[in-house]
């Protein structure tokens, strides 16, 4: 195995000789092999036995000429770190203005240039030279990689030069094939990048956690592991300063896990994605694709055989089962980790996660050792193992976790108890549990979507389910007689905005006050939205149109509501009966 150190010590070996070499510095897709490089160089840069340095990508580089003209642009002395040599590009630009040639406009375009000017660049400057050419897989289809070949080659056997090309094993890997043994000397594979990877990790105690995910799951890379660090920060700044060592590793095991999932799901299987991932390890439903029997499914007999799209997500499950339980056993998403999947979901950009982590309610070391025993309670329930106490432990840890769990789960714990003999303790947390929904569908309208507590219909009886229908409706009927002018203005223009015609304020739209529908008329509008059109799209509302008797007073009160503005306010006759114009007097709302 090519660890970092290896391939240090073998480059140092290769390029302080005096031989002009080619060498190729491959490995699979972020490994971190221009990582590598940049910190090998700047360790390096003094002794390797060379004079002069450049670094190109390719990116960008359409022409074999533009490329030459790169590489000399780029040299500078192995004295530096980086190219600080700005006075050796201008001097190239002064040349190529005095000739007339194309505005040079910036480092990695397209260049053409007078083959004299190259040959002399060349000559001049580019002899002796360490060079190294990056981004071969992004090679521009006006580039032949025959002619970048051919010029690796000349750089090293004519002009004595040391080059390193970088390229990705597999895609570029595959069209060099025929040129490894005719140009380069020596082809080396970084394939461990773990101490690549310690660098980028700041709290070093925990890095034997990314060593064994890295070592278990075969993720190289690097790529992954700043963004899984930069997300662990974002969590651990927005937690208690005394959290656990313990806790940091629940944390970043369940981090490294979910991150996995979210960037490269291809890790499971070509079919999943993070959706059906989140889906599949949301409790309950990680319980029963758990317990699914694939034996039982297959059977012959079409009674018992369950259709082809139920055995497939089982499959599909389990594929993610195996893979992950290599490096976290009975893995879930609850409690804390599940804020983590909806901000993924739900924001593109992990600048966007990271933010919204901040405004999120701080994590606690009591919430995580919630966490912890709820753990290790269904992992004694799953393994047959509970003991006489387990009902007492099951109802103090969920009883305060009510609020955070998802309301499958807290029937599922309730059929535990009852069904464990434990009455009491079950009718306890009955009453809690509706106590909950009691207090948090009274806060209004906003906790009114039953998707926010349950995903789907539960198929089996669910205890809270119809309760929590029932405790809704009797809020939106207590809404409808009691809705004031200012949540009906926000009613209306949330639909006049967005087109929003949830049935939830039917019943109080249908039963509004001319005194009320006057405040919905000439409340504050916000910016982009005109009154004529306003009040178009709210006579549209669809509470309206299934309410015709309603719907012809709204009109008539409309019409009176413009009268009297024109009374009031005289300059507005002409737009008020220019919009009656349009409208035939409303009749054609």
């Amino acid at each position: 195995m090519a660890n970092v150190e290896n391939l240090e010590k073998r480059l140092v070996n290769l390029i302080e000789t005096e031989k002009p070499c080619a060498i190729a510095l491959t490995g699979e897709w972020g490994v971190g092999k221009t990582h590598f490089w940049k910190e090998f160089y700047k360790k390096n840069h003094k002794d390797l036995g060379v004079s002069k340095y450049s670094y190109v990508s390719l990116f960008g580089v359409d022409s074999i000429d533009a490329l030459k003209f790169e590489i000399a642009l780029s040299t500078h002395a192995t004295t530096q770190k980086k190219d600080y040599a700005t006075g050796l590009k201008s001097i190239f630009k002064k040349g190529l203005d005095a000739i007339d040639l194309p505005k040079i406009e910036g480092t990695g375009v397209t260049l053409s240039l007078g083959k004299g000017l190259i040959s002399s660049a060349i000559t001049s400057i580019i002899g002796d030279t360490l060079i190294c050419i990056d981004d071969i897989e992004r090679l521009s289809k006006n580039l032949d990689i025959k002619d970048v070949m051919g010029l690796v080659n000349h750089l090293s056997l004519e002009k004595n030069c040391k080059v390193v090309v970088i390229l990705h094993e597999g895609k570029a890997d595959k069209d060099f094939i025929e040129y490894k043994e005719k140009v380069f000397d020596e082809v080396l594979t970084l394939d461990n990048s773990l101490s690549i990877i310690k660098e980028i990790i700041i709290n070093n105690e925990l890095f034997p956690i990314y060593e064994n995910f890295y070592q278990t799951m075969d993720i190289k890379n690097i790529r992954f592991y700043q963004r899984v660090e930069r997300t662990f920060k974002a969590i651990l700044d927005n937690s208690d300063d005394d959290l656990s060592f313990t806790s940091k590793q629940q944390i970043l095991e369940a981090l490294l896990i979910i991150r996995m999932a979210h960037d490269m799901p291809s890790t499971f299987d070509n079919t999943i994605d993070f959706d059906f991932f989140v889906k599949s390890f949301s409790s309950p439903r990680v319980d029963e694709l758990r317990g699914y029997d694939f034996d039982l499914a297959f059977k012959l007999d079409e009674n018992r055989l369950d259709d082809e799209e139920k055995v497939e997500v089982a499959r599909k499950f389990k594929v993610m089962d195996d893979v992950i339980s290599q490096f976290y056993s009975y893995f879930e998403l609850s409690g804390w980790n599940k804020i983590i999947t909806d901000l993924l979901i739900n924001l593109d950009a992990e600048s966007d996660v990271i933010e919204e982590l901040s405004r999120s309610d701080r994590l606690t070391e009591t919430q995580l050792e919630s966490d912890r025993e709820k753990q290790d309670l269904m992992a004694e329930y799953r393994n047959l193992n509970s003991d006489q106490s387990f009902n007492q432990r099951l109802f103090d840890n969920i009883k305060d976790r009510i609020d955070r769990e998802a309301f499958p789960n807290l029937s599922f714990h309730y059929n535990i108890l009852e069904k464990n003999g434990s009455s009491e303790l079950a009718n306890q947390f009955e009453e809690l549990v509706k106590q909950y929904i009691e207090e948090r569908v009274k806060k209004g309208p906003e906790e009114w979507f039953i998707g926010d507590y349950y995903l789907r219909t539960p198929v089996t009886s669910d205890i809270f389910y119809n309760f929590l229908l029932q405790t809704i409706n009797d809020q939106k009927k207590g809404l409808a007689l009691n809705t004031d002018a200012s949540t009906l203005s926000e009613i209306f223009m949330r639909f006049c905005k967005h087109g929003n015609d949830s049935e939830d304020f039917f019943e109080a739209i249908q039963n509004i006050s001319k005194e009320k529908f006057s405040s919905v008329v000439w409340q504050p509008l916000d910016d982009g939205i005109d009154r004529i059109r306003y009040i178009q799209e709210l006579l549209k509302h669809p509470a309206f149109k299934t309410d015709i008797a309603k719907f012809e007073e709204v009109k008539k009160w409309t019409l009176e509501l413009l009268q009297e503005r024109i009374e009031e306010k005289p300059n507005s006759k002409a737009a008020i009966e220019h919009l009656l114009e349009l409208t035939n007097n409303l009749e054609n709302i």
